[in-house]
C-alpha cells in the first residue's frame, strides 16, 4: 500500500494516464433529440412507458405516474372497517399542518404570525424530513448582478418549460425575502469576511445565486425553523409519531381535519381544523 493506493489501483492509474493523450483527441458526435429520448427510455426509470400508468381516481385522474404512487393513491383507506366517532375530537385547531419539515415548520410560523392556533403532525420526529438531508443550498436572486426575471428564465428553461409558471413566479419573487427571513431567525449561511452572503453556481444557473451553509444547508435551515417553532408552545403544538392516514370533509366539500394514527399505541386521533395544509413533499 502506497499513499493509500493498492498496487492494483496504482496500475490502473498508470493506464489511465497513458491513454489520456489519445482520449483528449477523441471527438463524439452530438446526439439527436430522438437518440437522447431513446437513451432515456432505455436507462431512466422515469422515462420507461411500462413503469408508469394513468391514475384512476382523484382530481389528478388520467395523469401518468409511477405504479408505486398510483397503487398508494388508489389503495383502500387504513380506516376501512374501523369504528370511529368523528364527533369525539382529540384536537380542535385553527390550522392543521401535516408534515413537519421545512415547509411545514415555515407554514406553522406564518400561520402563528397571523394569530392562528396551529397543530403540526408528523409521522416521525419534528425535522425528520427531506429538508434535513438537503446539501446544495437554496437559490435566491438577491445580488446586484441578478434579478428574479433571470431566475425565472433559468427555472423555466431547466424544466423544459413544463413548470407551472405561476408557481415559478412565486418562487423567484419570494426567494430573496425568504433568505432574509431565515437569516433573521438565525440561519447561518456562508458569508464573506465583510458579512456579505456568499453565492455560488448551482445546476442550470446563469448567475451565482445559491446560498449555502457549508454542505449541510438543509440541516441548518431545519435547525433554525425547528428552534423557532418550539419557541411558541402556547400557539404551535407539535404531535410526533402520528401520521395522518385520512382527511375528512365538511358539508361544503372542504378539508375539515384529519384522522391520525398514534404509532406507539395504534390509537386513532381525530383532528378538527378550519384549514388543513399538507406539506409532506
Amino acid at each position: 500500500m502506497e499513499d493509500g493506493y493498492t498496487p492494483a489501483l496504482r496500475e490502473s492509474i498508470k493506464r489511465v494516464e497513458a491513454s489520456r493523450p489519445a482520449r483528449l483527441q477523441e471527438t463524439w458526435p452530438m446526439m439527436t433529440p430522438a437518440e437522447k429520448q431513446e437513451v432515456l427510455r432505455t436507462f431512466h426509470p422515469d422515462y420507461k412507458p411500462e413503469g408508469m400508468r394513468e391514475l384512476r381516481v382523484g382530481p389528478a385522474r388520467g395523469m401518468r405516474t409511477p405504479h408505486e404512487l398510483a397503487d398508494l393513491l388508489e389503495g383502500h383507506s387504513l380506516l376501512r372497517g374501523a369504528s370511529l366517532d368523528l364527533e369525539n375530537v382529540d384536537y380542535d385547531t385553527d390550522v392543521l399542518i401535516i408534515g413537519a419539515g421545512g415547509a411545514g415548520s415555515a407554514a406553522a410560523l406564518m400561520a402563528r404570525q397571523e394569530g392562528a392556533r396551529v397543530l403540526v403532525v408528523t409521522k416521525l420526529r419534528h425535522g425528520d424530513a427531506n429538508t434535513m438531508m438537503a446539501q446544495g443550498g437554496i437559490q435566491a436572486a438577491d445580488k446586484p448582478e441578478d434579478t428574479p426575471v433571470r431566475h425565472y428564465l433559468d427555472v423555466m428553461g431547466g424544466g423544459h418549460f413544463t413548470n407551472d409558471p405561476d408557481l415559478v413566479e412565486a418562487l423567484v419573487r419570494d426567494a430573496p425575502e425568504v433568505i432574509a427571513w431565515l437569516e433573521g431567525l438565525g440561519c447561518m449561511f456562508d458569508k464573506e469576511s465583510d458579512g456579505t452572503l456568499i453565492t455560488i453556481h448551482g445546476g442550470g444557473t446563469s448567475r451565482k445565486r445559491m446560498h449555502s451553509a457549508r454542505d449541510y444547508s438543509g440541516a441548518e435551515i431545519m435547525r433554525t425553523l425547528r428552534d423557532e417553532v418550539r419557541s411558541y408552545p402556547e400557539d404551535i403544538t407539535v404531535v410526533e409519531f402520528a401520521p395522518a392516514i385520512e382527511l375528512f370533509m365538511d358539508d361544503k366539500g372542504q378539508a375539515a381535519g384529519a384522522v391520525l394514527l398514534n404509532l406507539e399505541t395504534g390509537e386513532h386521533l381525530v383532528v378538527r381544523a378550519k384549514t388543513t395544509i399538507i406539506t409532506t413533499g
